[in-house]
C-alpha cells in the first residue's frame, strides 16, 4: 500500500476513536521561528483589511525563548477517550476526555473557576491521529516504505498547495511550507509529523513507542476528570463566556450601530436594495424542488476509494466552462437569529433582519446567474449574467497575474487573488474532507455521472469548513470533481442552493482571462486595503458612510500601533 492511492485512502480511513493504544511522544520546536510565522499568517490575513499606511513590527524586547523540546505520554481507549501527561513540565499538568468532555488538570488549580474555562474541544494531537485533513491543503509526494517506531510505515513529503479560495486554520499545519511525514501502515496516523519554513525545521512531533491494546486502556476511570479539573463545554458556552468584559461590550454597541444603520439605509435610501440590487425574476417566493432528493444516510462514513481519491485531485488542476445558479433563502437564514442575540445588546441586527425582510417583498429566495471559465488554480473568469446594481461586479477574472473586477462605471485592477469563496468550494470539493461525509451512492445527474454525498459539521476542529450553515448535500462529478450541486441547511430548511450547469471541457484561450477595458471606462487601482477599496467605488451617501468608517478604521489601527509600540519600549525598559 505504498502508492498515492493507497496512501490517501489510509489517511481519510484513519479513526483515533477506534484505537486501543499507548504511546510516548516527543515535541520539539523552534519558538522564535514559530512565533514569527504566526505573525507572518496574522499579517497575511489581517492587512487586506487595515489601513495600508498601517505598518507591522515584530515585537520588540521579547527574550528569545530557542529550541524547546518535551516529552508527553499518552492512553487512546475506544470512544474517544484518551489522557495525555506531560510528566517534566513543572506543573505536571494532565489533559484527557472521558468520550463526552474534555478536561485539563494542573496541580496548582485551586479548584474548577466560578464560570467554565475555555478547555478546546478535540482529540488529542490532532495532526498526528486526524491526518485526514492533509488531503485537503497538501500534495503529496511518497518516498517509499520504512520503519518507525517498530512499526511498518510510509514516508510522505506533503508540499502546501497553491490557495484557491479555502480558508485554513491557523494552526502548526500553516506555518510552514513543507511536512515529513510518516504514516502508520496499517492504522493510517502519523508516526512523525515534521514541519519546515524554507529548509529550517518549524516542529517535530513523533511518537517514540507504540503500543496496541494495552491492559491499562481498559479501566475507564483513568479516563475521568481528577477533582479540581476545568471541563471543557459546548462551543456556545464557550463564545458566550469569552465574549463579555468591557471590550466585548463595545464590540457589541458597535456592531449594533452598525447593522441600525445599515438597517435604516435599505428601510429608507431613495434606492432601497429590494429594488435596485434585484431585477425581475431574481426574487423568488420558495426554494425550486430537490430532484434527485436529498440524501438520507445511516451514519456510515465510509466512502468509495475512488471517490476520495477523486475529492483529493478535484482542485490540483480545474480546467472547465459551466454555468452556475444559486439560490439564497434570506428567511431561513434569518430565522436561525435566535432571540438572545437581541438581548444581548445587538438590537441593531434585529432591525437590519426586519429591513432586509421588507425589502424582499414577501419573496425571500433570490436568484442569481454567472458563467464560470476556469483553468489551473490560478486563472478563471467569473461573469454574472443576472445581477443588477451599479455596486456589484459583472466580471471578475484573473489570469494568474492580475485581478480585474469591473462594474458598470469603472474596472478595479489588482494582484492575483483566489476567486470568491463560494465558487472556489464548487471547483475545488478537496474542503469536504474537514467535514463528516457518508454516503458515496453513484448516481446520474443532468446525464453525468456522479456522487452523492451527506455533509455534517465534523472534523477535529482545526479546519473551519467553508459554510455557513449545515448539514449539507453535495453532488460531486465523478470526471472533474467538482461539485455539480450545493445545498446547505439552516436547521431543516434550505439556505443556500449551488447548481453547475451546461459543463464543458473545451480549453480555454488564455485571452479569455484578460477582460478588455471599454475606452473611457475609469479604471481604478487596488490598494490593497479591501474596506478602502471598496469605499472608493460606493456612490452616495452610503459611500461616504464607509468612506468616514474606513478612515475612521484606519486612525484607530494606527493608534493602537502606537500604543504597542509604546507597550514594548516600557517592557524592554523594565529589563534593564
Amino acid at each position: 500500500m505504498t502508492d498515492l492511492q493507497g496512501v490517501i485512502r489510509l489517511l481519510y480511513r484513519a479513526d483515533w476513536t477506534r484505537l486501543s493504544l499507548y504511546a510516548d511522544v516527543r515535541s520539539e520546536s523552534d519558538e522564535d521561528l514559530v512565533a514569527s510565522r504566526v505573525l507572518a499568517r496574522m499579517r497575511e490575513k489581517i492587512d487586506p483589511w487595515v489601513s495600508a499606511s498601517s505598518t507591522w513590527t515584530e515585537p520588540t524586547g521579547e527574550e528569545p525563548r530557542g529550541y524547546q523540546s518535551w516529552p508527553a505520554t499518552l492512553l487512546i481507549a475506544p470512544g474517544g477517550r484518551y489522557r495525555q501527561e506531560y510528566p517534566d513540565e513543572p506543573s505536571g499538568h494532565v489533559t484527557g476526555s472521558d468520550g463526552e468532555r474534555d478536561w485539563v488538570w494542573r496541580p496548582e488549580d485551586p479548584g474548577p473557576p466560578e464560570l467554565p474555562s475555555h478547555v478546546v474541544h478535540g482529540p488529542p494531537r490532532p495532526h498526528l491521529f486526524c491526518p485526514s485533513e492533509l488531503l485537503g491543503e497538501y500534495t503529496l509526494e511518497v518516498q517509499g516504505p520504512v520503519v518507525a517506531s517498530g512499526r511498518d510505515a510510509i514516508a510522505v513529503v506533503a508540499t502546501k498547495r497553491t490557495d484557491i479560495g479555502h480558508a485554513s486554520h491557523l494552526g502548526a499545519s500553516s506555518l510552514g511550507d513543507d511536512l515529513s511525514v510518516i504514516v502508520d501502515a496499517e492504522l493510517g496516523i502519523l508516526l512523525r509529523y515534521e514541519e519546515t519554513f524554507e529548509g529550517q525545521r518549524v516542529s517535530l512531533t513523533e511518537l517514540t513507542t507504540v503500543v496496541l491494546d494495552p491492559p491499562e486502556a481498559a479501566d475507564l476511570s483513568r479516563f475521568e476528570p481528577p477533582a479540581g479539573s476545568r471541563t471543557g463545554q459546548d462551543s456556545g458556552e464557550s463564545l458566550w463566556v469569552s465574549f463579555s468584559g468591557p471590550g466585548w461590550e463595545a464590540m457589541k454597541t458597535v456592531a449594533g450601530l452598525a447593522a441600525g444603520a445599515l438597517g435604516a439605509s435599505i428601510r429608507f435610501a431613495p434606492h432601497r436594495p429590494g429594488r435596485e440590487n434585484f431585477s425581475e425574476g431574481e426574487l423568488q417566493p420558495a426554494m425550486p424542488p430537490a430532484e434527485p432528493a436529498v440524501l438520507k444516510t445511516d451514519g456510515d462514513p465510509s466512502l468509495p476509494d475512488d471517490l476520495v481519491y477523486l475529492l483529493y485531485r478535484s482542485g490540483e488542476n480545474p480546467a472547465f466552462t459551466a454555468t452556475v445558479t444559486e439560490w439564497h433563502d434570506w428567511s431561513a437564514m434569518t430565522a436561525r437569529v435566535p432571540d438572545s442575540v437581541r438581548s444581548a445588546g445587538l438590537g441593531g441586527l434585529g432591525y437590519l433582519i426586519d429591513s432586509i425582510t421588507g425589502a424582499t417583498h414577501g419573496n425571500p429566495v433570490a436568484r442569481t446567474s454567472t458563467r464560470l471559465r476556469v483553468s489551473g488554480r490560478d486563472k478563471y473568469r467569473i461573469d454574472y449574467l443576472s445581477r443588477s446594481g451599479k455596486n456589484h461586479a459583472k466580471t471578475i477574472a484573473s489570469d494568474g497575474e492580475q485581478r480585474w473586477q469591473a462594474f458598470e462605471a469603472h474596472t478595479v485592477v489588482g494582484p492575483a487573488h483566489p476567486p470568491p469563496r463560494e465558487f472556489a468550494n464548487l471547483v475545488d470539493s478537496s474542503w469536504l474532507f474537514s467535514c463528516r461525509l457518508s454516503g458515496g451512492n453513484e448516481i446520474s445527474y443532468r446525464g453525468r455521472r456522479a456522487y452523492q454525498l451527506s455533509v455534517a459539521q465534523g472534523g477535529n476542529g482545526r479546519l473551519a469548513a467553508p459554510l455557513l450553515f449545515f448539514p449539507a448535500d453535495v453532488i460531486v462529478d465523478a470526471e472533474l470533481g467538482c461539485l455539480l450541486r450545493l445545498i446547505s441547511f439552516a436547521a431543516d430548511r434550505p439556505a443556500s442552493w449551488y447548481e453547475l450547469s451546461d459543463i464543458g471541457a473545451e480549453p480555454i484561450p488564455a485571452d479569455e482571462f484578460r477582460p478588455d477595458v471599454p475606452p473611457g471606462v475609469r479604471v481604478i487601482d487596488e490598494t490593497g486595503n479591501a474596506f478602502a477599496d471598496a469605499a472608493a467605488v460606493m456612490p452616495g451617501a452610503a459611500g461616504r458612510a464607509i468612506r468616514a468608517a474606513t478612515d475612521v478604521a484606519r486612525r484607530t489601527n494606527d493608534a493602537l500601533s502606537a500604543a504597542r509600540s509604546f507597550l514594548d519600549d516600557l517592557r524592554g525598559r523594565s529589563r534593564r
